[in-house]
């Protein structure tokens, strides 16, 4: 079965020809261990698409970033030390090419108002790996054909 059926996810249509060939970055970010394995676990059918890393910290993921290049950003919002709002701010005006995504458990108003300033796409935990993946496919394809 084609891993677009698997996910019930289509594939992204009208990609830029770069595009096409070249794998999607992404860093995720959240200080539960059990989160980012179960992550990984659900885009390891993907791995030919993505290309992804995990940090357990706002701090190391600063440092991730620094190190390599990355299209997409995916942070929970409540961490200990540096918070999802506070990375996604540094990432806002370090790397501004990058898109941000915040998923957070907290369903309160005023963590989604606050993720809107700085993150493309807010996402409550827990989230379908579908939709996210598919929102990713989708936001890389607006970003691709925004003009510069």
């Amino acid at each position: 079965m084609p891993i677009d059926q698997l996910w019930r996810v289509r594939p992204t249509p009208n990609l830029p020809e770069a595009q096409k060939h070249r794998m999607i970055r992404v860093l995720f970010v959240d200080d539960e261990q059990r989160v980012l394995d179960g992550l990984k676990r659900s885009l390891r059918p993907l791995r030919n698409e993505f290309e992804t890393e995990f940090a357990s910290s706002g701090l190391s993921a600063l440092e991730v970033l620094e190190a390599r290049r990355f299209d997409v950003l995916v942070s929970d919002m409540r961490m200990p030390g540096m918070d999802g709002f506070a990375l996604l701010n540094a990432v806002m005006e370090r790397h501004p090419h990058l898109l941000r995504l915040a998923l957070s458990g907290q369903s309160e108003m005023e963590a989604k108002v606050r993720a809107m300033g700085v993150a493309h796409h807010y996402f409550a935990k827990p989230c379908e790996i579908d939709e996210l993946i598919g929102t990713v496919r989708r936001l890389m394809t607006s970003h691709a054909l925004a003009p510069d």
